[in-house]
């Protein structure tokens, strides 16, 4: 790769987002909604940490995965492997088109929603639409997670939770 083609260029926000997207998917995967939001929100948080072991390792796993898009890109344009597979696709509708109207109706379906995302994409930027967009979520979710924990220093709510819990805990086992 020349560095230049790339992507997703690997610069430092870029990982921490990827941190971030990394955090909820595995979240999302494991747990859910509500586990991949708390994911998504945490490794946001901890990528942002300058000084902490655990920003070093998700910053070095988003560093990686970008590459390996990055990779997987390259070599997607350089054997024009999702070429290749849409013009199998196309030939193989095209032999068989002839015995069956409706394979023609699918064909020109996806030629054309193919063009219109080609077209919406050259528009929009989707890749650049996205990256701002997740560059400003992940960094939302950091301020979001450094307010929670500021607001707990300040009020301590989770030693009052504590206090109750022992509370009731205590309350229960003399009854």
């Amino acid at each position: 790769m020349d560095g230049g083609g790339e992507w997703l260029e690997v610069t430092k926000e870029n990982s921490i987002a990827t941190a971030g997207v990394l955090g909820g998917v595995t979240g999302l995967l494991l747990g859910g909604f509500w586990i991949g939001a708390a994911g998504f929100v945490a490794s946001s948080y901890l990528a942002k940490k300058e000084d902490s072991d655990v920003s070093s390792v998700l910053k070095g796993v988003s560093s990686a995965s970008l590459e390996a898009l990055n990779f997987a890109d390259y070599l997607n344009q350089k054997y024009e492997v999702s070429t290749k597979v849409g013009s199998a696709i196309t030939e193989a509708i095209d032999k068989n088109a002839d015995s069956q109207e409706s394979l023609k109706s699918v064909k020109s379906s996806l030629d054309t929603v193919g063009d219109a995302i080609e077209s919406f994409d050259k528009d929009v930027g989707i890749k650049d639409t996205l990256g701002s967009a997740l560059l400003a979520g992940s960094d939302l979710a950091s301020q979001l997670a450094t307010k929670v924990l500021e607001l707990n220093e300040e009020y301590k709510v989770t030693d009052q939770l504590k206090a109750k819990i022992d509370e009731a805990m205590a309350s229960s086992k003399k009854s």
